[in-house]
């Protein structure tokens, strides 16, 4: 590689996206683009690792199983599961975006992040939330709720008639990779089957996606 070349080869890099210069150091560091497939590719890995315990979900509950995943600050939903219950709860499709803290995955996403981070998503995301209905104030009260039980719930508020429940995805190092959540009619979502049935189901998938996410890492 002569230095002409290595320039030229920079140069149709930056003009696609893939690398850009930092005008102090002068450095070329990653680029949107390339940060962007490295998304895709993330969502994908997870995605196709949490298959079969989402399914393995559908089939124990018979309702409908979401994973979704963080990307600044909006929650999205990268793989769903349907049960064999005759009344399905499809009010989120693979690729929808939520602000982070609304609906139930995305609530468990915000709830598990630090507290820097979310206060970070609140500034960001106010308005954005105000579009569901949502104020900082009921975040913070589902947070607390969140915190009290270890499980993060939207019963009724997003979608009328439907409720959900769900836990985060975390890593060895504490990284909030995902969050695994079931939906249902309300009527499905009693405190007792949510208590009893549901949340130790997806926490024990969760903790199995999240070995599986360290195990990937460590190659």
């Amino acid at each position: 590689f002569s230095k002409t070349t290595a320039f030229r080869v920079l140069a149709n890099m930056q003009e696609v996206g893939f690398i850009y210069q930092d005008p102090e150091s002068r450095r070329y560091l990653l680029g949107h683009k390339l940060a962007h497939i490295a998304q895709v590719a993330t969502r994908s890995n997870i995605a196709g690792m949490a298959q079969r315990g989402m399914e393995r979900l559908a089939k124990l509950s018979e309702d409908t199983v979401f994973l979704s995943v963080p990307e600044g600050a909006a929650a999205i939903c990268v793989a769903r599961a349907t049960g064999a219950f005759p009344i399905r709860t499809l009010t989120l499709n693979v690729g929808d975006r939520r602000p982070l803290g609304v609906g139930a995955g995305a609530l468990a996403l915000f709830c598990a992040m630090g507290d820097e981070k979310r206060e970070a998503v609140l500034r960001v995301n106010r308005n954005w939330m105000a579009e569901y209905g949502i104020t900082t104030k009921d975040l913070q009260a589902s947070y607390d709720a969140y915190v009290a039980n270890g499980y993060a719930a939207n019963i009724g508020r997003i979608v009328a008639g439907t409720s959900a429940v769900a836990v985060p995805v975390i890593t060895r190092r504490k990284q909030v990779v995902g969050a695994l959540a079931f939906g249902a009619i309300d009527a499905r979502m009693t405190k007792e089957r949510i208590e009893t049935v549901l949340v130790p189901a997806l926490r024990k998938e969760a903790s199995l996606l999240a070995r599986r996410m360290d195990e990937m890492e460590q190659g």
